[in-house]
């Protein structure tokens, strides 16, 4: 399985236009334009995803966290989120 992560941009985000500031969101240092970006709909669950990982010193820290059950997500949405806090942190540097 292949899984291509793209970095967020006003094209990869125009389908959530109506619910917030695209341009205020692409200056966000956090994880949520990201998620939005890859796929993950604007909701509450995609919300608390980005605010864990924002919030956390370690990829460990994420998956153990007690707030959301990580394990619990498709394969396929935890590789994607593998990759997005690798670019996310890779970017940071």
């Amino acid at each position: 399985m292949t899984i291509t992560i793209v970095h967020p941009n006003i094209e990869n985000l125009q389908q959530f236009s109506d619910s917030f500031d695209i341009e205020k969101l692409l200056q966000s240092e956090g994880v949520l334009p990201w998620l939005l970006a890859n796929g993950w709909n604007y909701d509450d669950a995609s919300c608390l995803i980005a605010n864990i990982i924002d919030e956390s010193t370690s990829l460990d820290e994420v998956w153990d966290s007690e707030e959301f059950d990580f394990n619990a997500l498709s394969d396929e949405s935890k590789e994607k989120l593998n990759q997005i806090m690798r670019e996310k942190l890779s970017s940071q540097i």
